[in-house]
């Protein structure tokens, strides 16, 4: 089992998952380190033949905030344009980690395979929790914000994009366990 904490979730992949922390990782942080703009998903992971690139945004208690005002305003387009680049970025510096990684060799070999893969769709996952008075406002949102980032992303072919809250992600990235920080 990996265990994670990303943005005040608990995020506990079983053992039939390969994953890493990609923000945190030092593939990603050796290509920051020399383009200091280069983004990256939270989770890069494989489970069962499928390549996941999963980004959290908890938003819980900050929701009224201007800064969050401004991410979420304009239908999201402001947060999918964000997740969009993440994801972009993750996946080019994954690509360029299979050449010069020295941690996680078989890993970043494993993800390089599955992007080539035309038969194989690529899982981009996009948690977002926000302070939301009632579900079926909450379901509009998530709606909404999943096709803006389809739409963002319709150059990834093959791909399965995917825009929930914390409550329901188990239901989408199999083996997981997801738990608030108390």
């Amino acid at each position: 089992m990996s265990d994670f904490q990303e943005s005040g979730i608990n995020f506990c992949f079983k053992s039939s998952w390969m994953i890493l922390k990609y923000d945190d990782h030092i593939a990603h942080k050796k290509v920051e380190k020399f383009l200091k703009s280069t983004k990256a998903v939270d989770f890069l992971g494989i489970h069962n033949d499928k390549l996941y690139f999963v980004e959290i945004k908890n938003y819980r208690g900050h929701t009224q905030d201007e800064s969050t005002k401004e991410v979420l305003g304009s239908k999201g387009e402001e947060l999918m344009h964000r997740i969009a680049i993440k994801v972009r970025d993750a996946m080019a510096s994954s690509i360029g980690s299979a050449r010069f990684s020295t941690n996680d060799n078989e890993f970043f070999a494993k993800v390089n395979q599955l992007l080539l893969d035309d038969n194989n769709k690529i899982m981009v996952i996009a948690c977002v929790e926000l302070d939301v008075s009632n579900e079926k406002e909450r379901k509009a949102k998530m709606g909404i914000w999943q096709q803006k980032l389809k739409q963002k992303l319709s150059w990834l072919h093959a791909a399965k994009i995917s825009v929930n809250s914390v409550d329901n992600i188990t239901d989408i990235i199999p083996d997981l366990d997801v738990s608030f920080v108390e």
